[in-house]
């Protein structure tokens, strides 16, 4: 596997979208329900203008296979990602994550830890998480993961 961070532009908002609706990505989501084209547009658009928000595309070689968006509150990056269907249950998952903390160490912004929100059921996730030794706690339906970097 030749797996690489990309940064996102515009032409990945619809892969992105697509991997999103995908029933799978939704009921493990927190937001359940069908993103439209429009709002998905111009949610993109505002997180690629936004300098706290660093959104990656996971290549495999020159294959996309997932996303990644850390959001930065002063010294935190809370991370979302997502795997594409079809990449699923590969290992990308925990690569994604290990990624995107070499991403952030190697940042300007000064991120000293990292988190992750995650349900209880999405055992995939958790277990990625897990995997890249992320800490969790209890928070009520979900998991709240974190690691300092």
């Amino acid at each position: 596997m030749s797996l690489y961070l990309k940064k996102a532009t515009i032409e990945d908002a619809e892969d992105v979208l697509s991997w999103r609706n995908d029933p799978t990505t939704r009921e493990n989501s927190f937001t359940k329900g069908e993103i439209s084209l429009l709002s998905h547009m111009n949610w993109f658009q505002r997180k690629l203008a936004d300098s706290n928000c660093h959104l990656f595309i996971l290549m495999d070689g020159d294959m996309k296979v997932g996303n990644i968006r850390v959001d930065v509150t002063e010294d935190v990056g809370e991370i979302s990602y997502m795997i594409a269907p079809e990449a699923r249950g590969k290992g990308y998952g925990k690569k994604i994550i290990a990624l995107a903390e070499n991403e952030m160490r190697n940042d300007e912004t000064g991120v000293k830890a990292l988190t992750g929100m995650v349900l209880k059921s999405n055992g995939a996730s958790c277990h990625c998480f897990e995997a890249n030794g992320y800490t969790a706690e209890n928070a009520g339906d979900s998991f709240c993961y974190s690691k300092s970097i």
